[in-house]
């Protein structure tokens, strides 16, 4: 699931059924985007390693969050 290529990584519809998401996945509750999810900030420029930071340090400040 955490794959950084996407090419390599499980679909959204394999991840949903993965047993590690099975307490939260109800499939007769799943909406339907009418369109395509845009980031606010396109990190589509952004090289590799710059992005792979940022993944980075967005995890530290969860855990952080989740430990208070």
């Amino acid at each position: 699931m955490l794959t950084f290529n996407p090419d390599k990584r499980i679909s959204v519809e394999q991840a949903l059924a993965h047993p590690y998401l099975e307490q939260y996945y109800d499939p007769a509750d799943e909406p339907v985007a009418e369109e395509p999810f845009t980031f606010e900030t396109e990190l589509d420029d952004l090289p590799k390693e710059r992005l792979k930071d940022l993944i980075f340090c967005e995890t530290v400040q969860i855990g952080i969050r989740n430990k208070e």
